[in-house]
C-alpha cells in the first residue's frame, strides 16, 4: 500500500495530537518573494566558484579542542603502553572484519587492506569491531575471550589515536584517522557494555569536523596517474571510491543519530558534492585485472551522478532509472535525507501547529519510487547482507513517514541508545491514534516486513546492528495493535489475534538471537517489562 494513501486529514490529525496543537492551513508563500530560476542558477554557479576560499583546512583544526578523552579520561581502562595485538589475533580479526562488519561499514578496500602499512589507530579500531563476532586465538578461542579482546582492542585505539592526531596530514591519512573515529564511535554507542555513550557523542563531533578539515566532503582533486600500469589505475580507484564511502558512512550514522536519538545533525546534506557509490561488484574485485574486465563489461562505464543532484532529480519526480547506475548502498543515503526532511518537517508543525501537505507529498513520492532500488533483485534469489540493511532502512522510513516519533515531536533527547530504545517501549504510538487516523493499515506492510525478518534471520552475524532498532520500533507498533485488539496484526508470523503471551514469546525468541551483543540485551529487557 502506497504511503499517499493515508489521508490528509489523519496526518493533521497526527499531528495535533502529538503536539496537542490546533489544526491550521498551510503555510502559503508568495511566489514573488523567490528568486528566478536563473539568478539562482548564477547564485548557485558564482558560490561554487568561490567556495574553495572558505573550506576549513587542517591547518585550522584544533585537535585539543575536540578531544574526547580530555573530558572522559577518568573512565579510559588501563591497558599496558606497549601492548599491541599478536600477528595472529590481527589475521583473524580483520577476517572477522571483513566477513561481519565491512557489509554494513563497506569503505575499507579489502584486496589492497596492509594490516603493516594502515595506522595502529584503525587497525586497533578493526579489530575491536572484529572481535564482537569472533573468539580470541591465542586464548584457545574460550567463550567470552573475543569480547575482552574487543574491549582492549578499543581502549588501545583510543590511545594510538590521541598520538596519530599529532602527525595527521591532509592527504590519505587524514582520511584512515576518520576511518578510526568513525569506527571508534560505533563501537562506543552500539557495542560498549562501559558508559562510553558520551566519549561516543564527542568523537562523533570531532570526526565530522576533521572530515570537513582533510577535505574529504568533495572528491579529491588529482590529475589522472600518467601511467598505463593497470595496477596503479586500480589503486588509485580503491582510494577514492574507499574515500567516498567513508563520507557516505559518516553521514548515515550522524543521520541515523537524528532519528534514534533526536541529536541534531552535525552535516548537512549539501556539503556532500561526491557521486553516488558505485557498484559494490566494482569495489571488491580482488585483482587489478577482475576489476578491468569489469569496467569494461559495465555499459554505463561513464556515467555517473553527484548525490545532491541524485536527491533534486528524484524529489522532481524523475525516475530513478534516468539517473546513472549506482550502487544500493547509496539509496540509504537518500532515504535518510528524505526521512530527516521528513521529521525536520513533524518538528516545525509540532512547533507551529501546522501542516503543509506541500512540503510532505514530494517526500512520500520520492520514498515510495526508491522502493525497487532499496529491494534490489538478485540472480538466485539470495540476499546479501548489504541488501538486508538497504531493506531495512527503506521499511523503516515508510514507517517513520506516516507514524511521527512521540518522542521526537516530544522534544526528548536521548543520550544512549539504551536509553531510545526504552522510550521505544513506553512512548509507542497509540492503538486509538493509529486507528483511528487509518495509519495502521498503511504502515502494516512494513510492520510485517520486520516482522517476517526477525522470524526468518536465524544467524544474525552479519546484520547491522542498528538493524534490531528498526525492528523493535516496529515490533513496539506490532505489539500496541494487538494489544489494542487489531486483527491480523501479527499473523505473519503465527501469532494469533490477541494472544499478547504467543506475542511475548515470540519476541523474546527472535531479539534473543542478538543477545550477545549489548542492544540484544537491552531490547530482551525491555520485552521483560511488557505486560502480558
Amino acid at each position: 500500500m502506497s504511503p499517499s494513501d493515508t489521508s490528509d486529514g489523519s496526518l493533521v490529525q497526527l499531528m495535533n495530537t502529538q503536539s496537542g496543537g490546533e489544526s491550521a492551513r498551510p503555510l502559503e508563500i508568495d511566489s514573488t518573494s523567490l528568486p528566478l530560476p536563473s539568478h539562482l542558477e548564477r547564485s548557485i554557479s558564482e558560490t561554487a566558484t568561490s567556495e574553495n576560499a572558505f573550506l576549513p583546512s587542517l591547518a585550522d583544526f584544533n585537535f585539543h579542542q575536540w578531544s574526547p578523552d580530555a573530558l572522559f579520561t577518568s573512565q579510559t581502562h588501563s591497558t599496558q603502553d606497549d601492548w599491541y595485538p599478536s600477528d595472529s589475533q590481527i589475521t583473524r580479526g580483520c577476517e572477522l572484519f571483513f566477513d561481519h562488519v565491512a557489509g554494513f561499514l563497506p569503505f575499507l578496500h579489502r584486496p589492497t587492506f596492509n594490516t603493516h602499512q594502515t595506522s595502529k589507530a584503525l587497525l586497533l579500531s578493526v579489530l575491536a569491531l572484529a572481535y564482537q563476532y569472533g573468539e580470541n586465538p591465542d586464548s584457545g578461542d574460550d567463550v567470552g575471550s573475543g569480547q575482552s579482546l574487543s574491549v582492549q582492542c578499543f581502549y588501545r585505539a583510543r590511545a594510538s589515536i590521541a598520538t596519530e592526531e599529532e602527525h595527521v596530514d591532509e592527504s590519505l591519512h587524514g582520511v584512515t584517522l576518520v576511518q578510526a573515529y568513525l569506527l571508534l564511535e560505533v563501537f562506543a554507542l552500539i557495542y560498549s557494555t562501559d558508559n562510553d555513550a558520551a566519549y561516543g557523542l564527542k568523537t562523533h563531533s570531532k570526526m565530522i569536523c576533521l572530515a570537513r578539515a582533510v577535505g574529504l566532503m568533495q572528491p579529491e582533486s588529482v590529475p589522472p596517474p600518467e601511467t598505463e600500469d593497470l595496477e596503479s589505475l586500480w589503486l588509485v580507484f580503491a582510494r577514492a571510491e574507499s574515500a567516498k564511502r567513508t563520507l557516505f558512512a559518516v553521514h548515515q550514522i550522524d543521520t541515523l543519530w537524528y532519528q534514534i536519538l533526536s541529536i541534531p545533525r552535525s552535516l548537512s546534506h549539501l556539503e556532500i558534492k561526491h557521486d553516488l557509490p558505485c557498484r559494490e561488484t566494482f569495489f571488491e574485485a580482488s585483482s587489478s585485472a577482475e576489476w578491468a574486465v569489469k569496467q569494461l563489461c559495465n555499459k554505463n562505464q561513464n556515467s555517473t551522478v553527484p548525490y545532491p543532484d541524485a536527491v533534486r532529480r528524484l524529489l522532481s519526480g524523475d525516475h530513478l532509472s534516468a539517473i546513472p547506475d549506482f550502487d544500493p548502498y547509496g539509496t540509504i543515503n537518500i532515504t535518510h535525507f528524505i526521512l530527516s526532511s521528513a521529521r525536520e518537517i513533524s518538528g516545525w508543525s509540532s512547533m507551529t501547529g501546522m501542516l503543509s501537505m506541500d512540503r510532505i507529498e514530494p517526500l512520500r513520492a520520492a520514498l515510495q519510487a526508491l522502493g525497487p532500488y532499496a529491494h534490489p533483485e538478485t540472480p538466485n534469489g539470495t540476499q546479501t547482507p548489504s541488501a538486508a540493511l538497504w531493506e531495512a532502512t527503506w521499511e523503516t522510513a515508510m514507517i517513520d513517514m506516516q507514524s511521527w516519533s512521540p518522542s521526537h515531536t516530544g522534544g526528548i533527547i536521548a543520550n544512549s541508545l539504551d536509553a531510545s530504545l526504552h522510550q521505544m517501549t513506553v512512548m509507542a504510538p497509540s492503538f486509538d491514534l493509529m486507528c483511528k487516523s487509518k495509519i495502521a493499515s498503511t504502515i502494516q506492510p512494513h510492520v510485517d516486513w520486520f516482522l517476517r525478518y526477525l522470524d526468518a534471520t536465524l544467524v544474525p552475524d552479519t546484520e547491522a546492528p542498528w538493524v534490531i532498532l528498526y525492528a523493535y520500533k516496529a515490533f513496539m507498533i506490532a505489539w500496541q495493535l494487538l494489544d489494542g485488539g487489531a486483527k491480523g496484526c501479527m499473523q505473519v508470523v503465527g501469532v494469533q489475534d490477541g494472544d499478547r503471551e504467543a506475542a511475548l514469546a515470540w519476541a523474546k525468541k527472535a531479539f534473543g538471537r542478538r543477545i550477545q551483543w549489548k542492544l540484544g540485551k537491552v531490547v530482551v529487557n525491555c520485552l521483560d517489562n511488557l505486560r502480558v
